[in-house]
């Protein structure tokens, strides 16, 4: 997944949520709907989310120096937990506090039109950057979707398809609870915004917890293990993989040590070569192998 890709996926969305936070707190006022300011602090949440992204972006960008020899890769997991924070105090705090204030003292709303007509522009404006997240997402990652949010390390685009698709479903949210307040009874505006506040809540928790995966360390999949072990057996002079592990270091990249045994009569000199033809074997089908060591031991002390 190139730089540019995720940048275009991230302007996007700042793009569309700044024009929607702007619209929704207008609506906002003008209705005096807690669902809909609820959904303004979402949008505006999401502004502030896609600037801190951009931040992390430039910041993991910088070369490798003394003081940080893998480089500055995990600069974009710091700002997306970041991210799952401000997504969790400004989001969902705010809309469950609001929600259950309006919960106890409901408002009839206000003209409701502006909020019917305002959500299905904001659905638009949001799907159409959802698409142009998913696209970039899928050139690298297959499978249904969940799955593939779980295993990917690409943590802006993660980001992005998480707020995205949690706030088409907050728009969904606002406007069938906003339909229930006008049409039934005000309270279900409170909780509508509860319900909103709620979701908001859950995609935090599913964000902070597959960055807390790729911040401790997370390994490369067993599908690509098994790969590169296959590809290493391929040399006769190999007789037994000792271990494999791995960690990524930043978006898609990662950190690779093999340890493997090999034939007793394998001259010294022949074993810089093997290593060196090793590495970029594994390099040309696995771009994203930043750092590979490679460490002849003998089994039995492996």
């Amino acid at each position: 997944m190139s730089a540019h890709s995720s940048s275009k996926a991230i302007y996007s969305a700042l793009a569309a949520n700044t024009g929607i936070a702007i619209s929704k707190f207008v609506v906002a006022v003008i209705t005096t709907s807690s669902t809909m300011m609820a959904e303004a602090v979402h949008s505006s949440a999401d502004c502030f989310n896609q600037v801190l992204l951009l931040i992390g972006k430039k910041r993991s960008a910088k070369e490798a120096d003394e003081n940080h020899s893998f480089g500055y890769g995990k600069e974009n997991f710091f700002w997306s937990v970041i991210v799952a924070v401000v997504l969790f105090a400004l989001g969902s705090v705010f809309s469950i506090v609001e929600g259950i204030h309006k919960t106890m003292h409901p408002e009839a709303v206000k003209n409701a039109i502006w909020i019917f007509g305002l959500l299905i522009v904001a659905a638009g404006l949001e799907a159409g950057a959802f698409w142009t997240a998913l696209k970039e997402f899928r050139k690298t990652n297959k499978g249904t979707f969940l799955k593939a949010l779980q295993r990917s390390t690409d943590t802006d685009l993660i980001v992005i398809l998480i707020e995205d698709s949690g706030a088409m479903l907050g728009l969904s949210i606002a406007f069938v609870f906003t339909a229930m307040a006008v049409f039934i009874n005000p309270i279900f505006d409170g909780i509508g915004s509860v319900v909103v506040g709620t979701l908001l809540g859950y995609m935090s928790y599913f964000l902070a917890n597959e960055l807390r995966k790729l911040i401790i360390g997370e390994n490369i999949s067993r599908e690509i293990r098994n790969h590169i072990k296959s590809m290493i057996k391929e040399w006769d002079v190999v007789d037994h993989i000792n271990n494999i592990r791995a960690m990524y270091v930043g978006n898609n990249k990662f950190l690779l040590n093999l340890s493997i045994d090999v034939n007793d009569d394998t001259r010294a000199g022949d074993i810089e070569s093997i290593i060196f033809d090793m590495k970029n074997y594994i390099r040309k089908e696995y771009p994203d192998a930043e750092y590979i060591n490679i460490e002849i031991a003998k089994a039995q002390e492996a």
